[in-house]
């Protein structure tokens, strides 16, 4: 009798642990953020997902060993469910990148595989544990999220910072997502809160409900996005439809809430304005689904039936991007996401992904209209049915946002608790299930939670690792960003020994290396043999973590540029370094075929290639590297005829053979197209200086230092030509400025002595010419 008791306490508190973890689940995903890794946002929801997740599955699976007993809920909508997940397993096993489509990070964590289990246990889990007055408290437990979500999210849009935290001081930042996904989500709420409202007979529900429709309609206006106005549309048209259709049950006289809404929503969508006092929203760049649907084309036509993988739209943007993009101001953007949810699993999952999606949507939706309007209703049933209508309008509103815009973990999460929540109030069918001692089925279950238990305690260990690692990579960008180096090398260090599976480690690492390289050289407390010593390890380290990241992750462009980049600055320090950078920088170009970028790199890596031979009899050889320079810089301006870096290298290319009259040309033609960088105007201003066309030079540097007034090179030759035009106290002001930065500088001094004597800058003084500044750009 006593280990009946027991057994009865355990079964009770694993019941327990296993609605909490859910209940749990609810309320913290919509306002989850932690600042303690580089993506605050899905990266903990997703970690918070799976541990609740699989801590309700094991109580929920120690409940039924105990108790003996299992009760399934039967439904059609499991089938197009299973297929799905189905799917995007197969999409992942043969993924661009198998380790990024399954666990999310660094690529797109909500369409990951694991964000998707996660969801697909959710799902099972509510089914199968909740009764059906239990679901209520489970939407109550979501709204009151949702309603702190979008409080917070309205306050930020104001400047009212009260978290003290850096990244969260910005008017652009939620718990959410972006600003127009905090629209979106609150489009998808509306019609459930509307529910909330009509079915609440508390007081304090009363309330709750009124200030959270009134919430929602101030968000909704002061965010003013034309998409979330389209679903305000979609759920108020939902509402008023579906309301009418069962004048039984739902009382029409607030279908004047939905009529106000529907009629906001058609005004600001026909008539685009701002109300006046509104913040300012910030500017969101997205891609068009003309964009999109061109890019999953020709992606589907190199993988028509699972697509690239989830998560890897970046790498099909990269591809395939019309070269259009070249002439935009966002030219050098990488979108990870399409115009939509569906074009960016058209790219990334195939037509079975389509397919598989639609399917699940036509079963919901034939099954939600069959309880909702074919089933009469038994007595006292009348409140689900309406909660019922309200989950059911804001799924399809969610549906429908997915075809519009584009996705986050919080609208997946939200769109799979409604659908689990409409199924588990309506679901007709539950299969009970006697675990017999002596049973096949009892052996069968018994073993496949054993199973079960053993996968989901490995992804907990394997997804704590995964934390631990991204914790490390954000301290060392911090580190990095304060000029910490050896400090920064230590983190990315742990962090790639911690999570080697991640390719974004393993390449910063390459360039911290490649930076400490620098510092080590120049450090004159060091022997030259220890200084060698610990160079030739860096140089080694550098070479080996770029190749482990190509070799992680082979299709992103990334890794392959940064390998590139890394054996492009051992030119000169290590043989054979050329031939490496150029074919890095060439399957860089396979993989994103109209970027600039590339061919201008290779030139870059050609030209100083051919700097490094001065020999006579190198002189062929030279000429040969230089015109191919050339051929690699002309390739990138037919690319984008406005880049800016490629016209200045040209003229690099010019000046190396001895034609001035195209290097200054060249030099103007880039200036044209990179008006503000204080380099070129410094470059161009020497060559004038050198041509002896003063009046040039004398413009030239004094855009430079109206751009960088410090510049000290460039203030130093514009002394010098304030000279050579005869401009004597000009020169003089402009020494004295560069002598006041360096107090003890003899060479500007004794200029200074010169100019004042009325002698020319530098007479008696042997001139030593400033390095030569290139223009500077980030892949």
């Amino acid at each position: 009798m006593e280990n009946i008791q027991k057994s009865s306490e355990i079964v009770e508190t694993c019941e327990k642990v296993s609605k909490i973890s859910i209940y749990l689940l609810a309320f913290l995903l919509p306002i989850l953020f932690l600042p303690w890794t580089a993506n605050v946002l899905d990266f903990n929801k997703q970690a918070l997902l799976i541990v609740l997740v699989f801590v309700s599955l094991f109580a929920w699976m120690l409940k039924i060993l105990i108790s003996g007993k299992a009760n399934f809920s039967l439904s059609l909508v499991h089938i197009p469910l299973a297929a799905l997940f189905l799917v995007y397993t197969a999409s992942t096993i043969f993924s661009l990148w198998r380790y990024g489509s399954f666990w999310g990070w660094p690529q797109v964590n909500s369409e990951s595989l694991l964000s998707l289990l996660g969801l697909v246990l959710f799902y099972f889990l509510v089914i199968n544990i909740f009764e059906k007055k239990e679901i209520f408290y489970l939407i109550v437990s979501l709204v009151t999220s949702a309603f702190l979500a979008m409080l917070y999210g309205l306050l930020q849009l104001f400047g009212k910072f009260l978290i003290p935290i850096d990244f969260t001081k910005a008017v652009s930042f939620n718990t959410i997502g972006g600003v127009n996904s905090l629209a979106v989500f609150a489009a998808i709420l509306l019609p459930l809160v509307i529910i909330f409202l009509i079915i609440g007979k508390g007081k304090y529900l009363r309330v709750f409900s009124i200030a959270a429709i009134v919430l929602l309609a101030v968000l909704l206006l002061f965010i003013n996005f034309q998409v979330a106005w389209w679903l305000v549309i979609v759920g108020s048209a939902l509402v008023i439809a579906f309301g009418t259709q069962r004048r039984d049950v739902f009382d029409n006289r607030w279908l004047v809430l939905p009529m106000f809404f529907l009629a906001l929503a058609l005004l600001f969508s026909f008539f685009r304005f701002q109300i006046p006092g509104t913040p300012d929203r910030p500017i969101e760049v997205f891609l068009t689904h003309r964009a999109s649907f061109d890019i999953a084309w020709n992606t589907l036509k190199q993988d028509p039936v699972i697509g690239s993988g989830p998560g890897t739209f970046i790498y099909n943007f990269s591809k395939y991007k019309d070269i259009a993009f070249n002439q935009g101001s966002f030219w050098n953007l990488r979108f990870d996401w399409a115009s939509s949810k569906m074009m960016t699993m058209l790219a990334t999952t195939g037509v079975l992904g389509i397919l598989s999606f639609f399917a699940l949507l036509g079963f919901f939706i034939f099954y939600g209209i069959k309880f909702l309007f074919t089933k009469k209703q038994e007595e006292g049933q009348g409140p689900y049915w309406t909660l019922g209508l309200g989950i059911f309008i804001s799924f399809l509103t969610v549906s429908v946002a997915y075809f519009l815009y584009q996705s986050s973990l919080s609208l997946d999460f939200v769109w799979f608790l409604l659908m689990a929540s409409f199924v588990s109030l309506f679901s007709p069918v539950r299969k009970e299930v006697l675990l017999k001692p002596s049973s096949l089925v009892t052996l069968g279950i018994t073993f496949a939670f054993t199973l079960i238990f053993i996968f989901g305690l490995g992804t907990l260990i394997l997804e704590g690792q995964r934390y631990v690692g991204a914790a490390s990579y954000l301290k060392g960008m911090k580190d990095w960003q304060e000029e910490e180096s050896i400090k920064t090398m230590e983190h990315f260090e742990d962090a790639a020994r911690v999570s080697p599976g991640v390719d974004l480690y393993w390449r910063e690492l390459s360039q911290i290396y490649l930076q400490n390289i620098n510092e080590i050289s120049a450090r004159t407390d060091l022997s030259e043999a220890e200084v060698t010593r610990q160079v030739q390890i860096l140089i080694n380290n550098a070479v080996n973590s770029a190749k482990t990241a190509v070799e992680i992750n082979p299709k992103n462009v990334v890794n392959w540029s940064a390998r590139g980049s890394v054996y492009q600055n051992l030119i000169g320090m290590v043989g054979g370094t050329k031939e490496w950078a150029v074919e890095s920088y060439e399957k860089a170009s396979e993989l994103e075929p109209i970027n600039p970028f590339f061919p201008t790199q290779i030139g870059i890596v050609l030209l100083r290639e051919a700097s490094l031979l001065i020999a006579d009899e190198e002189k062929e050889e030279q000429n040969e590297l230089l015109v191919e320079a050339e051929n690699q810089f002309n390739k990138a301006i037919e690319m984008k005829s406005d880049y800016a870096p490629a016209h200045f290298q040209l003229a690099m290319v010019y000046q190396a053979q001895g034609k001035g009259a195209e290097m200054i040309t060249q030099l103007e033609k880039a200036r044209t197209f990179a008006p503000y960088d204080v380099g070129l105007a410094f470059q161009l201003g020497l060559v004038y200086f050198q041509s002896q066309d003063y009046e040039k030079a004398r413009a030239e540097f004094e855009r430079a230092i109206l751009l960088n007034p410090d510049y000290a090179n460039a203030l130093y030759f514009l002394g010098l030509t304030y000279d050579e035009l005869g401009e004597k106290q000009l020169a003089i002001k402009t020494f004295e400025k560069i002598l006041d930065a360096n107090p003890d500088h003899s060479l500007v001094i004794a200029i200074l002595n010169n100019l004042r004597a009325g002698e020319k800058a530098l007479k008696g003084i042997v001139e030593e010419e400033p390095p030569v500044v290139p223009i500077e750009e980030e892949d």
